[in-house]
C-alpha cells in the first residue's frame, strides 16, 4: 500500500549544504542560507532534472530550501515554485542553534532517538509523528497536481516519506540516507508505491567520503557513551 493518497510521480530533493549542516548544528527553522558548496550542489545536479518532465516545484518555506527550489527552476527555464508548509524541518525549538556532539549528553535528546515518533524537543518542539502526518498531506496536494512534482524539503521529512514508500518501520527511518542535495524519485499508482531510486548524487565519489565521515561520527559518539560496536 502507499502511504499517501492520489497518482502520479515525485521527485523528492534535500536542500544544498549550509554552514550549519557542516558544523553539524541544528537548523529547525532557523533562516539559515545555502553555503557556496550547497548551492554548488544543487547546480551540478539540476542538469539531471531536465527531460525528467518535472511541471512544478513544490517548497519548503525555510530559507535553505527556497534557494535551491529557485537554482532548480532557473535551469528548468522558470518552472513555478510554490511554497508547503508541511515540507518544513522539524521544529527543534529549544535544540536550534546547538550542535549534535552538545545534544549527545541531553538526555531528551536520547530519548527522541529512541522514540522519536512519541518525543518532542523541548520549548514546543515537533515529534516525527507530527512531522510524519504534514508531509504526508503535503505530498498529497502534489500528487494532485498535472504531471511530475519536485518537492524541496529537508533530511528528516524525506526520510519519513521515503520509509514509508519502502514499507519500513516508521522507528527506522534513519536507515534510508539523504544527503544534501540528494534526489529521490517515487511512483504513485493509487494504491502502491515504487521508488524508482533513491539518494542520487552527481558526486558519488565524495558522496562516500560523506558515508564514511558519518560512519566514523557514529563510532566516536558509541565510544564516548561507552558502547560497543
Amino acid at each position: 500500500m502507499q502511504p499517501v493518497e492520489g497518482r502520479g510521480r515525485l521527485f523528492l530533493l534535500r536542500h544544498g549544504e549550509t554552514d550549519w549542516n557542516r558544523a553539524r548544528r541544528v537548523m529547525g527553522h532557523r533562516p539559515i542560507p545555502l553555503n557556496d558548496l550547497g548551492r554548488q550542489q544543487i547546480e551540478d545536479l539540476a542538469p539531471h532534472l531536465r527531460g525528467l518532465g518535472v511541471v512544478s516545484i513544490v517548497s519548503s518555506p525555510m530559507v535553505r530550501a527556497r534557494e535551491t527550489a529557485e537554482i532548480v527552476s532557473k535551469a528548468l527555464g522558470g518552472v513555478a515554485v510554490e511554497e508547503d508548509a508541511g515540507l518544513a524541518e522539524v521544529g527543534y525549538a529549544g535544540w536550534e542553534g546547538k550542535t549534535f556532539p552538545e545534544l549527545i549528553e541531553d538526555p531528551i535528546y536520547n530519548e527522541f532517538h529512541r522514540d522519536p515518533l512519541g518525543t518532542a524537543p523541548p520549548g514546543g518542539g515537533e515529534t516525527l509523528l507530527q512531522v510524519r502526518e504534514r508531509v504526508f498531506s503535503a505530498a498529497t496536494r502534489a500528487l494532485g497536481a498535472a504531471g511530475p512534482c519536485l518537492l524541496v524539503s529537508h533530511g528528516d521529512p524525506l526520510r519519513l516519506l521515503l520509509a514509508a514508500c519502502l514499507a519500513i518501520a516508521p522507528e527506522d527511518f534513519r536507515r534510508v540516507r539523504i544527503d544534501n542535495g540528494g534526489l529521490s524519485a517515487i511512483d504513485f499508482s493509487g494504491s502502491w508505491s515504487e521508488a524508482k531510486f533513491v539518494n542520487m548524487r552527481p558526486d558519488l565519489d565524495r558522496m562516500l567520503d560523506a558515508e564514511l565521515d558519518g560512519a566514523r561520527a557514529v563510532r566516536e559518539r558509541a565510544a564516548g557513551n561507552g558502547e560497543t560496536e
